[in-house]
């Protein structure tokens, strides 16, 4: 199970990106949805699960903007 607790960090600490890249990176092991064609749903506060993104806006909007409860379903 992936470790949660860098939600909760200041977004401009280094073991919240170090968290937001491990995020993303367990993201894409698991494969996601196919039709997504390599992208996945945000999960920032504005895009809220919502919108399907590349993985570089992905990381730009969780260290920028900040996350909404991270899916049980990544670890």
């Amino acid at each position: 199970m992936m470790d949660q607790s860098w939600i909760n960090l200041s977004c401009i600490s280094d073991d919240y990106e170090r968290g937001v890249n491990e995020f993303i990176e367990l993201a894409q092991r698991h494969g996601g949805n196919a039709k997504y064609r390599g992208k996945m749903r945000c999960h920032c506060v504005n895009c809220l699960n919502w919108r399907i993104l590349d993985v570089v806006k992905i990381r730009e909007h969780l260290l920028c903007v900040a996350t909404v409860g991270i899916d049980s379903n990544y670890g």
